[in-house]
């Protein structure tokens, strides 16, 4: 499991989060605060409880190649609604950064040379709902 497509994917629903309390404040809200505590365990597990298992060399996708251009798109291409400018972007980039945060665990995968076929397959499965459903916020 890759730390790094963790870690992405915390970012992505801490933003989500703070910008679901602003803008809603509903039943999502509460679902994505829960999927984050569990993320940020997934982290914590990885990083301590089960770091002699963990394979660093592997998952060497620095994130920042995620995270930057992200937010550069986002503060180009966001939603326009009644809600402050600074909300928009917030939200798009919470979008596209859960769009392409499986990208280090595809990079870990092939770093690591032998893939199950059926986790390959989840995994470009798990890639396609993120990039549908960025695409269902953008159209």
């Amino acid at each position: 499991l890759s730390l790094k497509s963790q870690e992405l994917t915390a970012i992505y629903l801490a933003v989500r989060v703070v910008c679901s309390f602003n803008l809603e404040g509903d039943i999502h809200t509460l679902l994505d605060f829960a999927t984050f505590l569990f993320t940020a365990w997934v982290i914590f597990m990885i990083r301590f409880k089960l770091k002699s298992t963990y394979i660093k060399e592997l998952d060497n996708f620095p994130i920042y190649y995620m995270v930057v251009p992200c937010a550069i798109l986002a503060m180009l291409i966001n939603p326009r609604t009644a809600h402050i400018y600074f909300s928009h972007v917030l939200w798009a980039f919470c979008v596209y950064l859960e769009a392409v945060s499986v990208m280090p665990q595809l990079r870990m995968m092939q770093n690591a040379k032998m893939i199950e076929p059926f986790t390959a397959h989840y995994v470009f499965a798990l890639g396609m709902a993120r990039f549908l459903a960025c695409a269902h916020w953008i159209i």
